[in-house]
């Protein structure tokens, strides 16, 4: 979304994974363990820098090797990169990690003050790869969605919305579910079903703005990324050389003729793939 000449592109999370939460009263057990500190700079945090492999962060708190934000951010990078089969990243990735929300919220509030309220925030500037957050119960969560728009578009000169969005939905799931299967995602879409709804590739494509995308559209976009990876051999084959497209394209080809042709009977196939999500997590119970 093109906010200012200083702002290219910004991504959240989907609205079920970004509501405003109550302020934190303490944060344990869940990397930066410390006393959080209340800062009301116009600064992003620098007291600490820890240096990944195609990533830094920074903290307000120092982080270990062995901190389970360090290490989902390593994982994640790994997954997406090797699941995605992506070339080398062209840019590295600055995570700054407030440690406490009123911190987070001030800074953005007065560094973007028209930005909506969002737990985490992917910003990329014509200088740089960017994606802030602070300590929570959902940080990790929170940080693979928008690690994964990171990593993206390191990698990529442009990615489609949809396709950006969809996949870090996949990737924001925790590995320990089967599949990444989203329930809220998968509930949305099966209700909406029954209101004589229908998935539309089409549609999905056409929507440019991030401000257009609706909560029905994120649980689409992950439909379709949760299907292609998934559901499909011809169809994954045709998400990856797509996405391979994607490093060097001056402007995003479109994919639905490239699905058309690649599975005919893609719109089916999409509904019989969510169906057998469905029986999978109703046998789980």
């Amino acid at each position: 979304m093109t906010v200012d000449h200083e702002l290219q592109q910004t991504h959240c999370g989907s609205p079920h994974s970004c509501c405003l939460l109550l302020l934190l009263l303490a944060v344990t057990h869940i990397g930066c363990q410390a006393t959080p500190r209340t800062t009301f700079s116009t600064s992003p945090p620098d007291r600490h820098l820890f240096s990944g492999d195609g990533f830094a962060i920074h903290s307000d708190v120092p982080l270990r090797p062995d901190d389970p934000i360090v290490k989902q951010l390593a994982e994640t990078r790994l997954t997406v990169t090797n699941r995605l089969k992506l070339q080398e990243q062209r840019d590295p990735i600055d995570v700054y990690l407030f440690s406490d929300e009123v911190s987070y919220r001030n800074f953005l509030r007065v560094r973007w003050p028209a930005l909506p309220s969002r737990r985490a925030y992917f910003m990329q500037t014509s200088k740089q790869l960017a994606v802030y957050s602070f300590v929570s119960s959902r940080v990790l969560s929170d940080l693979r969605h928008e690690f994964t728009h990171g990593i993206l578009h390191a990698s990529c000169s442009h990615v489609p919305l949809w396709l950006d969005e969809g996949l870090a939905e996949y990737f924001e799931t925790a590995t320990d579910l089967d599949n990444r299967r989203s329930q809220q995602h998968l509930d949305e879409l099966l209700l909406a079903e029954q209101e004589g709804w229908s998935p539309g590739m089409f549609r999905l494509e056409m929507i440019a703005e991030f401000s257009a995308f609706s909560a029905r559209d994120y649980a689409e976009a992950w439909a379709w990324t949760h299907f292609l990876l998934n559901g499909s051999r011809e169809g994954q084959a045709v998400l990856l050389k797509y996405i391979a497209d994607l490093r060097d394209a001056t402007v995003a080809p479109g994919f639905l003729q490239r699905l058309e042709k690649a599975v005919p009977t893609y719109a089916g196939d999409l509904w019989d793939h969510l169906h057998s999500l469905r029986r999978d997590s109703n046998a789980a119970l």
